[in-house]
């Protein structure tokens, strides 16, 4: 049997397509960066390599051997001083350098992680999107590269004849991140410090075990250059945190900041940053891409052509919140003022 590449395999994604490769009987090589911490994959049954799909040549080597490849890396970040260089070069440059190496290889086929940002959001909450849609107004450097890369990999799949499906997951949470990501960090921000407003707008919430199996059902079902939503089910902003607030004891936001408010505030927010070096917890470029938007989508490709399914969003909520108590994402003064809901006992 070759090996199953897996690229980010470290990431909250990545370690769980991992785990489930791993369950199944599958030969895993996980690829993940020389500087990154192995401990997402401790106790598995796998083969680290350390490479760069900024690097071809150690791309190349990853590769080399290997049927199938899950390509899930990606700079997952919304905040950057240089976003060219940061963000957009490794979704972009890093998806084709990937992609010219399984097809030099003679890889069967490749799953291609991108997002529901490449297909857009909308206003309109009772319109969700399918795989038709393209998003034509990116704003975040993050959206952008990701448009940029999953053009790379149509391109070059239709250049060298490599067969590929892509996947696009809604705002993935869920258990076993080993780092807050940037989807993560909304609800362990709210946990850890609570939240003084909301705004209008809406997410799907999906959970990473689910985005992971979607992904193992694209790479034996999906049609060749076809793109599956992953998502999950819709939740508004405020429904969120009202959730957030019946599983932790803690108290909800009330206050509802309009978009131009909000918008002045990431302003000032970024000054600030600006001036002390450090990151804004918000800015105009993520309040133009997701405020007063509803990231709704139609998932009903993946459930009829992969069999694809999802838990219901206060699940997914409470296995979140589950994991970054049990696993020292709160710390141990904060977890005192905390009235967790029994739900969260043996969530994941």
């Amino acid at each position: 049997m070759k090996p199953t590449l897996v690229t980010g395999a470290n990431g909250h994604l990545g370690n769980n397509i991992c785990r489930q490769l791993v369950e199944r009987g599958e030969k895993v090589r996980a690829m993940i960066r020389a500087s990154a911490d192995p401990a997402p994959l401790a106790g598995l049954d796998l083969e680290i390599v350390r490479g760069d799909i900024m690097d071809a040549a150690s791309t190349q080597d990853a590769t080399e051997g290997c049927g199938r490849v899950y390509h899930t890396a990606a700079a997952f970040v919304m905040w950057s001083t240089d976003p060219e260089r940061e963000i957009i070069q490794p979704c972009r440059d890093g998806t084709r350098i990937l992609m010219e190496a399984a097809a030099k290889a003679g890889v069967e086929k490749v799953v291609y992680t991108s997002t529901t940002g490449t297909i857009g959001f909308s206003a309109d909450p009772g319109a969700p999107a399918d795989e038709s849609h393209r998003n034509t107004d990116p704003h975040t450097a993050y959206v952008r590269g990701k448009i940029a890369a999953e053009k790379e990999a149509f391109a070059v799949a239709a250049r060298t004849k490599l067969a590929m499906s892509t996947i696009h997951p809604g705002l993935i949470l869920g258990p076993r991140f080993f780092k807050v990501s940037e989807s993560v960090k909304q609800i362990a921000d709210f946990v850890n410090q609570g939240a003084p407003a909301y705004f209008d707008g809406g997410f799907d919430i999906v959970d990473v075990e689910d985005v992971a199996r979607c992904s193992l059902l694209a790479m034996e079902k999906g049609g060749d250059r076809e793109r599956y939503i992953a998502s999950g089910e819709h939740m508004t902003i405020k429904h969120a945190f009202e959730t957030l607030g019946e599983l932790t004891g803690l108290k909800a936001p009330s206050l509802r900041l309009p978009t131009p408010v909000l918008r002045v505030a990431a302003g000032l927010m970024e000054i600030g940053a600006k001036v002390t070096g450090g990151r804004p917890m918000l800015d105009r470029h993520q309040v133009d891409e997701f405020a007063g938007k509803f990231s709704y989508f139609d998932s009903g490709k993946a459930e009829r052509e992969l069999g694809y399914t999802y838990l219901p969003a206060r699940t997914v909520l409470a296995r979140t919140v589950a994991w970054l108590v049990d696993r020292g994402f709160v710390e141990e003064k904060r977890k005192a003022v905390l009235q967790l809901d029994p739900s969260l006992k043996g969530a994941y």
